[in-house]
């Protein structure tokens, strides 16, 4: 199985409220920069796209963190509550 990677965000101590897994690493960090609109946050934009974590202000984002992480287990659609194709992931 390919390499893909897990989109998450959330409330610390909690399951995700947001868990999608896509085939490459910049399309996870597209989805959660779009989701918490961090197009002109520059500085939480910046260390999500180095770290892969960053800490958000549930009052602005609606959630605490956001993070992506690489996963190689045989099946991706474990990580998400819609249907994926496949193909994206071989």
């Amino acid at each position: 199985m390919k390499t893909h990677f897990i989109a998450m965000a959330g409330l610390r101590g909690y399951l995700p409220n947001y868990c999608e897994v896509f085939p490459s690493g910049q399309a996870a960090l597209e989805s959660l920069i779009d989701l918490h609109e961090l197009e002109t946050d520059w500085n939480r934009r910046a260390e999500l796209t180095s770290d892969w974590f960053v800490d958000l202000d549930i009052h602005e984002h609606g959630n605490e963190y956001a993070e992506i992480v690489e996963c190689n287990c045989p099946n991706p659609q474990e990580h998400s509550e819609h249907e994926i194709n496949p193909d994206d992931f071989e």
